[in-house]
């Protein structure tokens, strides 16, 4: 298994890396304040909500996540939620981490989530993408499968994923056909932080790439109802990511992230091909899409320490800390792997606040740009 080399551009990460971990080389890497495998059983979090989700709809719902259950160092994660304006959408999915198989290096992850879109807005992709959205109507399954390979107490991870959709799609004339399709990806990841789930020192690199995925799996077969259908081509997508993380106080951190993203192939096409969306939290998701794109986010985090043991019926675990959050974000996509990408980039600034278990992150956002606010309620930190 090979990684592509970083394209032009990743100067810039490596860069950032070693500004932010420049303060703390003569710790290189940072000792773990904690093992993740020495987290406590059954801590647990349900947060029945109801939410406006990015680009989506507004929802009542519950999430939930649960870490080391019954102290087999499984997780799980769930979500159920139900549109309650004219949208029509309904989400039901499930998730399962760090299930052993050849503890504690080799473990497996997997995904499940039914979807309905009975009225979904969505934007054109491409850089000059106008204002406006047009609807979708589509109900679908997808699978996910992804062993994990972790090393060297966690700082080193390498990741194969394998996903199944189950559902359809439209050919030119826009009529509906059944696909269901396989597609495959694998990651690497470096960890060189102080704590997998809230880190307040160190540096994090992410290198991704598509890969040629299976026709035929026990997840299921592929089902390809047009010959012509876009989405089935040579496309291969990469991206490169640094995260770092630099404490300006005792309980203040500047966190950092820059990511990069670009598709290969079907160059003389004339479709968009898309490779990726920078996740500007100020607007839908995947407002902005295109071949090329960067992303730069900085956020200041300041947690008031707790560590106070919550039992409720909702909550269970050690809860360390409240946190609060300012973030700004700048990003952009292209068509071509230019100075075009630095220009005219999209901002995105707003706050936040967390609640910071000892395995469990809760964070709600207020995110602004020139588009309207945006909420986000969701499990982890954004990076």
């Amino acid at each position: 298994m090979s990684f592509p080399l970083p394209p032009r551009g990743t100067a810039l990460a490596l860069l950032l890396a070693g500004l932010l971990a420049a303060p703390c080389a003569f710790a290189f890497p940072p000792e773990r304040r904690r093992q993740y495998e020495d987290r406590s059983p059954n801590e647990y979090l349900v947060v029945p909500a109801v939410a406006s989700l990015p680009g989506i709809g507004v929802f009542v719902g519950v999430i939930s996540s649960v870490s080391n259950i019954a102290d087999s160092k499984i997780d799980a994660a769930a979500a159920v939620a139900e549109s309650i304006d004219n949208t029509d959408i309904s989400l039901q999915a499930l998730a399962l981490r760090e299930v052993p198989l050849w503890r504690p290096w080799l473990s497996l992850e997997y995904q499940y989530a039914h979807i309905r879109l009975g009225n979904f807005q969505t934007f054109l992709p491409g850089r000059d993408s106008p204002n406006f959205t047009i609807p979708i109507t589509a109900e679908f399954d997808v699978q996910v499968v992804r062993p994990v390979l972790r090393l060297w107490e966690r700082r080193v991870s390498l990741f194969y994923t394998l996903a199944f959709f189950d559902g359809f799609s439209f050919d030119e004339n826009g009529n509906e056909y059944p696909v269901r399709r396989h597609s495959a990806s694998t990651d690497l990841r470096l960890d060189f932080t102080d704590d997998v789930v809230n880190p307040r020192r160190g540096v994090r690199f992410h290198v991704g790439s598509t890969l040629n995925a299976p026709r035929h799996t026990f997840l299921g077969r592929d089902r390809l109802g047009d010959a012509n259908d876009p989405t089935e081509s040579d496309v291969r997508v990469e991206s490169y990511e640094v995260s770092g993380y630099l404490p300006v106080a005792e309980h203040a951190v500047l966190a950092a992230d820059l990511i990069r993203f670009r598709a290969i192939g079907e160059e003389g096409s004339d479709r968009v091909i898309a490779g990726g969306s920078p996740p500007l939290r100020g607007y839908p998701a995947g407002r902005w899409s295109d071949r090329y794109g960067i992303f730069l986010g900085l956020e200041g985090r300041y947690t008031f320490p707790m560590f106070r043991e919550i039992d409720v019926l909702l909550a269970h675990g050690l809860l360390e800390g409240i946190e609060a959050a300012a973030f700004y974000e700048v990003g952009q996509v292209s068509p071509r792997e230019d100075n075009s990408l630095y220009r005219d980039m999209h901002h995105s600034y707003g706050m936040g606040a967390r609640l910071v278990f000892e395995a469990i992150v809760l964070r709600l956002d207020l995110a602004f740009s020139d588009e309207g606010p945006q909420t986000h309620l969701t499990i982890d930190q954004p990076f």
